[in-house]
């Protein structure tokens, strides 16, 4: 019976583990450009994505061909809707994206704008998938 016990005791304690690592990071996930978007990013326009590992790793750009990995995310605000930053250490010269946005994420809506542009009108995204493991 001890034994019993246990065994369900420690794979309900596994689960409950397992379900809140996949909740932590509310970025983590592929999302899809979600309507029309502002100019200026070819790379970056109606049929961009983003998509952010659960190590805090991003790829930007628009699938499959024009895509620019390797950026860090970090959070810069957590909270009801968290903020983060999602940078790229150099310029990436063969695909057109920003080299650091400021996200918010609400829910599976992600809104983000290029560093330091103020009253920029944002990049809208929708989650599509649960990104990589």
């Amino acid at each position: 019976m001890r034994r019993t016990l246990a065994v369900t005791a420690l794979a309900v304690g596994l689960l409950l583990v397992g379900c809140s690592e996949d909740s932590s990071e509310p970025i983590t996930g592929e999302w899809s450009a979600d309507g029309p978007q502002p100019s200026g990013y070819s790379d970056f326009a109606d049929g961009a994505m983003i998509r952010v590992d659960k190590n805090g790793t991003a790829v930007l750009g628009t699938s499959p061909a024009r895509l620019c990995g390797d950026a860090k995310v970090t959070t810069t605000e957590e909270g009801e809707r968290p903020e983060y930053r999602i940078a790229f250490d150099s310029a990436c010269f063969s695909v057109s994206v920003p080299t650091s946005l400021e996200a918010v994420v609400d829910g599976d809506t992600l809104e983000a704008t290029p560093t330091g542009a103020q009253g920029a009108e944002p990049f809208r995204f929708r989650r599509v998938g649960e990104g990589e493991g």
